[in-house]
């Protein structure tokens, strides 16, 4: 219980029955009162100090990724341009695989073909990571990208064709008998419809004439496998019949003398017998043949320009 007199205050304790007097009651509600005060002030000035702080934080934070925006756009844009260098490069790629496809014997790659390798749409940059610049240049490096790897695919695939057709090509050119198999004297008509010199009746003559004395060197026109080699039951006489694969055979008639045997492999220019005039003949030469499928075709199509057996082995020599 507290009693008040004039500027005094009093507080009464009941456990002693007494009174006692509250000393500097007014200094002391006024240094509580500054003290409250003070603490306020100061957690106030404490908390706008760590506001500022903050503050300060995010802003170096929002300048340094501004900074990286700037940067980012700028290698986005260097990136594009090396891009659309790589597309001009991949355009100058297309034309020489034509080309190249043209000389394997290739069709060119028709427009459809190379548009089918661009492929679909790309998924968009995801908005607000970036800004709107940065993501328009994102987006159109990765779609320009994904065009960029759908016609490589394209490329890919017609270089191996090219490649493949080559070893093909390699292959055919080796076997294909191009070669005049024989030195000698032979008549450009002598192929087709002329008259036997022995029978006397015009008949188909399926082959070509070479006139040369008995012994001269007979040469494989082309790469193959001796199918035949010996007496023959027809006219030839003692011949050898090489299969040169790709549907190619050639015949080589009236032989005086045979160096390989049936099955063995030989390469264009090998020497493989020697010229005679057994069979139904007239004169010494080579009767020789070149067909396709079974079909006798005129040899001095398949001749390379009419080179000699020797200037080949010597070129062939000289690799």
């Amino acid at each position: 219980m507290s009693k008040k007199g004039k500027n005094k205050r009093y507080f009464y304790y009941d456990e002693k029955l007494q009174v006692h007097q509250v000393k500097w009651y007014r200094l002391r509600m006024v240094g509580s009162v500054v003290l409250s005060l003070a603490a306020v002030v100061g957690v106030l000035l404490l908390i706008n100090h760590f506001t500022n702080d903050m503050l300060g934080i995010e802003h170096d934070k929002m300048s340094s990724l501004v900074k990286e925006n700037q940067m980012l756009q700028q290698q986005l844009s260097t990136l594009t341009n090396e891009v659309h260098q790589l597309q001009t490069n991949l355009d100058t790629v297309y034309k020489e695989g034509d080309v190249l496809r043209l000389m394997v014997d290739l069709p060119e790659l028709d427009k459809d073909t190379k548009v089918a390798g661009v492929g679909g749409a790309v998924a968009p940059v995801t908005s607000g990571t970036f800004s709107d610049n940065a993501s328009a240049l994102l987006n159109s490096v990765e779609t320009d990208l994904a065009h960029l790897k759908g016609q490589m695919a394209v490329q890919e695939q017609s270089y191996q064709q090219i490649v493949k057709k080559a070893e093909l090509n390699k292959g055919f050119f080796a076997a294909l008998p191009a070669l005049k198999p024989m030195e000698g004297y032979y008549s450009p008509t002598g192929f087709g419809l002329r008259m036997h010199p022995l029978l006397g009746i015009f008949r188909v003559h399926q082959g070509l004439d070479i006139v040369n004395d008995v012994g001269t060197p007979v040469y494989a026109s082309g790469d193959g496998t001796i199918e035949l080699a010996g007496q023959s039951s027809s006219g030839y006489g003692i011949m050898i019949v090489i299969n040169h694969g790709y549907g190619y055979q050639s015949l080589y008639g009236h032989l005086s003398k045979v160096f390989v045997r049936e099955g063995q492999h030989v390469r264009r220019g090998d020497l493989i017998a020697r010229s005679g005039r057994t069979g139904l003949v007239t004169g010494p030469h080579l009767h020789y043949e070149v067909r396709h499928n079974g079909v006798s075709e005129n040899p001095v199509n398949f001749f390379f320009d009419d080179i000699r057996p020797q200037e080949y082995q010597a070129q062939l020599a000289s690799r």
